[in-house]
């Protein structure tokens, strides 16, 4: 994967994003600060061991999320503070401060997330990790990072994992609702268009469904995906299309890693109409709709189904490259104080 480049409109226009290993070094930061987070998933360490590999970091925020009561969170509860041990020995031994966020997964995000918290030492160059972090936080941490002045460079991480197991993800949703600091501040008015990011698990979306009949539909679909996630992805397309599908519904391929171009796409579509956006699927494209909702000055509304219980054993291991390295993907939405959406 490398920086790709998309015609929006007449222009021609370099997204910045790629590999974490071909986008660090044109950055042109030495050392960065790095938000990551705890999880019982082997993936969210996967960030940290690469920038320490190469010596990239100066400290760490350390976020710790604690889950509603359940059995398959008394299963996980060991896995996360293993996990939590294994990087805070690995910044030890590097000699990175790490300083701790402790956070419950339905808490509000906006007292747990100030910017104070997130970047105590005010750095001017800041990685944000959202691999296993929920999407209510990070998409908040997101915004908190990029109205910051002081932050001059941001760079969102994902990495891929290298399987996710034939079973239930998440489940016990919460009813869809605007996320936290994401919601429609002055609508538009007109016929609304609902963007649904297709993923996994329907979660608790049958109320917008219902409310879509009335509105332009539009599906995001990763594409290509890896089977099975193929057969999964359509399986919930499938599941979530109204009886009387809209005449003028539409299917759009993009994807999966590809968050910058969820935004060329979504940001055209709220620009004349209430737009309101639904990130099921890739956490990379609901990267893609907060770009689109800070572009679109609160004109649209991410909306979302907050699980409240999560598979311990949610995702399998790491991808690994032909090259031997994690499948670290990298999105540069701010350099030398400006924004790249």
């Amino acid at each position: 994967m490398m920086c790709r480049w998309g015609c929006l409109g007449s222009n021609m226009k370099m997204y910045p994003w790629g590999y974490i290993d071909w986008l660090l070094p044109k950055i042109g930061v030495d050392k960065w600060h790095m938000i990551g987070s705890s999880s019982f998933e082997e993936r969210c360490g996967g960030v940290l061991s690469w920038t320490l590999k190469h010596d990239l970091l100066k400290s760490f925020s350390l976020i710790n999320i604690e889950n509603p009561s359940s059995e398959m969170w008394d299963v996980a509860v060991p896995l996360v503070e293993q996990q939590r041990e294994k990087l805070k020995l690995e910044l030890y031994k590097s000699g990175v401060a790490c300083a701790e966020i402790n956070v419950k997964l339905l808490g509000s995000v906006g007292s747990a997330l100030k910017t104070h918290t997130l970047n105590p030492d005010s750095h001017k160059s800041v990685l944000l990790d959202i691999s296993t972090l929920p999407k209510r936080y990070f998409l908040f941490a997101l915004k908190q990072l990029l109205n910051n002045n002081v932050i001059h460079n941001l760079v969102v991480t994902y990495t891929r994992a290298a399987a996710y197991p034939e079973e239930i993800l998440c489940e016990n949703a919460l009813p869809p609702a605007s996320l936290q600091g994401f919601g429609r501040v002055e609508p538009h008015g007109g016929k609304p268009r609902i963007a649904i990011g297709v993923g996994y698990m329907p979660l608790s979306v049958d109320e917008l469904m219902e409310q879509a009949k009335k509105a332009k539909l539009d599906f995001i679909f990763p594409f290509p995906p890896a089977s099975p996630a193929f057969r999964r992805n359509w399986n919930l397309l499938a599941m979530l299309m109204p009886t009387d599908i809209p005449r003028d519904t539409e299917i759009h391929r993009i994807h999966g890693m590809d968050a910058f171009e969820v935004h060329a796409r979504t940001v055209v579509w709220g620009r004349n109409r209430d737009l309101d956006l639904i990130p099921l699927g890739p956490k990379p494209h609901a990267l893609g709709m907060a770009m689109t909702y800070l572009r679109l000055d609160s004109h649209a509304n991410i909306i979302y189904p907050q699980p409240q219980i999560y598979n311990p054993f949610y995702s399998k291991g790491i991808a690994v490259l032909p090259s031997g390295e994690p499948a670290i993907v990298a999105y540069c939405l701010k350099k030398d104080g400006k924004q790249t959406f």
